[in-house]
């Protein structure tokens, strides 16, 4: 930690022009080497994240992603990295996103991942996670959401029907996380300006 600490304060004292606001939306244990704000849900509690958050000497906030508390574009970027799977409202978790900053960037387990993820055990995925996301049609950032059955039903987008089919032929999942490509493993959105997305009320979603 020492180390990374000490790159990223050398790495701010060589950067060259005006320094770009940056914000790392539920920052947790690794901020990004590029923010300059931090913002987490519960600094405290380490169950989700594993290990004891850090700030790297960074403004840090207590907020939620549905309601963050800083004026229209206060930012020319926000990294919203494993955060949106876990939101009560991605509606208002997507719009608050493209109020506070001019362009983005967001990842999350594809429905891929959360299917398969510690198969066949029937507790597989991720219990604290409330939505498989995926691109839709047009790139749409799209949210189905997670439950018990519909992690068994398999979501509807690609990545879920593919793993569908491959169940019956492969004993254990997990073998094939590791040479996979990342988009299969990771849904991705690079934005600017604004992006469209979608929240599925029932489970009942489109091929993507």
């Amino acid at each position: 930690m020492a180390i990374r600490r000490w790159k990223f304060r050398l790495r701010r004292k060589l950067q060259r022009g005006p320094q770009r606001r940056v914000l790392d939306v539920g920052s947790g244990h690794r901020p990004h080497e590029d923010a300059t704000h931090l913002v987490d849900l519960l600094p405290e509690d380490n169950s989700e994240r594993g290990k004891p958050i850090q700030d790297l000497g960074l403004p840090l906030l207590v907020a939620t992603v549905e309601s963050l508390p800083f004026k229209d574009k206060t930012f020319d970027y926000v990294y919203a990295s494993h955060v949106l799977e876990h939101t009560q409202d991605p509606a208002s978790a997507c719009k608050e996103l493209m109020r506070i900053a001019r362009a983005g960037y967001i990842e999350t387990p594809s429905p891929f991942y959360e299917q398969g993820y510690n198969f066949p055990h029937a507790e597989r995925g991720w219990s604290f996670h409330r939505w498989f996301v995926y691109l839709g049609e047009g790139d749409t950032l799209t949210f189905e959401p997670k439950t018990a059955k519909s992690i068994d039903d398999f979501c509807h987008c690609r990545h879920g029907q593919f793993i569908r089919r491959i169940y019956g032929s492969l004993k254990d999942l997990n073998q094939l996380q590791g040479v996979l490509p990342r988009q299969c493993n990771y849904t991705v959105l690079d934005w600017k300006d604004e992006f469209k997305f979608a929240v599925k009320p029932d489970g009942t979603g489109t091929a993507c």
